[in-house]
């Protein structure tokens, strides 16, 4: 993949905002005289897609590319040099019975554009070449005129800029650099939307944080956040932030919230933060750029019944002696495990959920988010807190939402932890070693469900790795025992209802649990109904309104006796369609095909 002219596109683009122009070298006109050049080293660092093997659909991907910049005066002295990493995320689409990506070169594009603009406005800022620009005798203006001699183009170079020209009207005055000590200020910052997936909702909160520090040993001036936004977010943050004066070493921190407006096209938002101070002289740290995907407002039409509202119809049982296990890991330590949407807040709600059908005691309930569930917090809810709870007389729920891990040559399946690393096996819960865990209980009946998006583990081969495999290490005499509720079986990411808020699994869990699974409408929704409902609910969404189909599993499966399925879970709410009026009987010797009934018991 050639990234020649995707430098060449956006580069002198970029570094037009800071001198008064750009050439590169292949250019026909003679050049103007120029001042310096800039020579730029660029490389694909890394990408990150994983695509099983004969799979088509759309698979997300993030390209990083590393970039290093370096301004050269016209003697060959270097007054800038730096090294910035852009990043690029999108989607890739693969056609079937086709080996070629859609959207790669995209997503490219973007990492370079970001590293191109981080870089670009550190140098405007930066105070060697402002000096260089000011008291520079053989300084002429581009628009004089007069010009100097053209200068060869160096080796290399990628573009050559002109600072801009002070005012010819008044004598330029300097200071010899040796006589003004700058301040030294440094700044880090966060933002987060308010469900933190890295998308912009209509009318979503957006939060920084900023944290700005004097790094050096004379006080920084009038010390200022810049905040610029482009696209979906131009205009929401005020264009500034004051600081104030900063005394060495004093750390002062901030934090502004925002509501992001109803957005009418899905699209991007983008966020620049720069520090600004009083003395261009000033040492400050390198722009921050964040960057969001935005999503449109949904019509009414489109509006979706509200899951997170309990209804009252749930109450159903009284489980005194249930236990609950409900963990949601969305974000992850290591920033490069891709984020899982919703998974946090999906595990909040089910826990409220299954409280509530079950009025079960709130100390037997463990609900692990995020940071909360690292892997010592699964070994020991799973190895210890439950072995202390249960007894003959326990119901057991469980519900994990996040991201698995798939062996490449047994197909076993491995939870990963807050604590999980995609470079290694490390921060990963097997499912073989939890279904130790719960066989090892003297509990009366276990129903987990797991919301998970599916990875290949590292070092695995996508052209040998085997389907993720559920039902090892389960035994007949559990299947009236344990039911098992699992919303993708293939290696894929799962699909999210973003409208509500979780992933797209749970969400038809949750409805199911509101009543509208009692598929046979005898007031009662079992295991196997629930499955059953949710099951047909997601293979039928994501095969009319998304490219890749995605596939739950229910186990036991239909058919193979296990009473598990049987097991009432909720109460019904699934009143009857308002009867069609009958039709003439078939004349005789005309014979009509009996309907066919859904087969959700054992």
């Amino acid at each position: 993949m050639a990234l020649a002219d995707l430098l060449v596109t956006s580069i002198p683009k970029q570094l037009n905002n800071a001198f008064n122009q750009v050439t590169t070298p292949n250019q026909t006109e003679e050049p103007l005289a120029s001042d310096g050049a800039i020579e730029v080293g660029v490389g694909v660092r890394r990408i990150n897609l994983a695509i099983p093997s004969q799979g088509h659909g759309s698979y997300p991907a993030t390209a990083t590319v590393g970039m290093e910049m370096v301004f050269l005066a016209r003697n060959g002295t270097v007054l800038f040099s730096k090294k910035l990493d852009g990043v690029g995320r999108g989607t890739v689409a693969v056609a079937e019975q086709s080996c070629v990506l859609e959207g790669l070169d995209a997503i490219l594009q973007e990492a370079i554009d970001s590293a191109a603009d981080g870089l670009a406005k550190q140098i405007a800022l930066s105070s060697q070449i402002q000096d260089y620009a000011a008291t520079k005798d053989t300084w002429k203006p581009i628009a004089g005129q007069f010009r100097s001699e053209p200068v060869p183009p160096i080796v290399g170079t990628t573009a050559v800029p002109s600072p801009a020209a002070p005012e010819l009207t008044q004598p330029v005055q300097t200071v010899p650099p040796e006589l003004v000590q700058p301040a030294h200020v440094n700044f880090r910052a966060i933002i987060r939307d308010e469900n933190r997936d890295q998308f912009l909702d209509p009318d979503e909160s957006l939060t920084i944080e900023v944290e700005v520090k004097n790094e050096g040993t004379v006080e920084a001036r009038d010390v200022a956040v810049v905040v610029e936004g482009k696209d979906e977010l131009a205009g929401v943050f005020p264009g500034e932030v004051v600081v104030g004066t900063l005394q060495p070493g004093e750390v002062r921190r901030t934090t502004l919230t925002k509501h992001v407006t109803a957005i009418e096209s899905t699209g991007h938002g983008e966020l620049s933060l720069s520090l600004r101070s009083a003395s261009l002289r000033d040492l400050v740290s390198s722009p921050k750029i964040f960057a969001f995907g935005a999503k449109p407002k949904q019509p009414d039409s489109m509006m979706v019944s509200d899951v997170d509202q309990l209804p009252s119809t749930l109450t159903a049982f009284k489980e005194p002696k249930a236990v609950i296990v409900t963990i949601g890991v969305g974000r992850f330590r290591d920033e490069r495990v891709p984020v899982v949407s919703h998974a946090s807040h999906d595990a909040a709600v089910m826990a409220e959920y299954v409280h509530a059908i079950g009025n079960v005691p709130r100390e037997r309930m463990r609900v692990l988010l995020d940071r909360q569930a690292q892997l010592g917090d699964l070994e020991e809810t799973f190895e210890r807190w439950l072995r202390k709870k249960a007894d003959a007389a326990t119901d057991l729920y469980v519900f994990f939402s996040g991201r698995a891990l798939v062996d490449g040559v047994s197909g076993a399946v491995s939870l990963m932890a807050y604590d999980g690393a995609p470079a290694g096996l490390t921060g990963v819960y097997p499912i073989r070693q939890l279904q130790e865990a719960i066989q090892r209980l003297p509990i009366r009946r276990a129903v987990l469900f797991f919301d998970v998006s599916l990875d290949p583990a590292p070092g695995a081969d996508l052209a040998t790795i085997p389907q993720p495999d559920w039902e090892s290490g389960r035994s007949d005499a559990r299947k009236d025992v344990e039911m098992w509720m699992v919303g993708n079986r293939k290696l894929q990411e799962a699909q999210a209802h973003d409208h509500s808020k979780h992933g797209l699994f749970t969400y038809y869990l949750l409805r199911g649990l509101q009543g509208v699974a009692d598929l046979n409408r005898d007031r009662i929704v079992t295991a196997g109904e629930l499955c059953t409902y949710a099951k047909s609910q997601v293979i039928q969404v994501t095969r009319d309104q998304v490219r890749s189909k995605q596939e739950p599993l229910c186990l036991p499966q239909v058919g193979r006796g296990g009473m598990a399925r049987i097991y009432p879970i909720a109460r019904g709410n699934n009143p009857k369609p308002v009867p069609i009026p009958s039709v003439p009987e078939s004349p005789a010797g005309v014979s009509t095909t009996p309907p066919t009934l859904m087969q959700v018991g054992p």
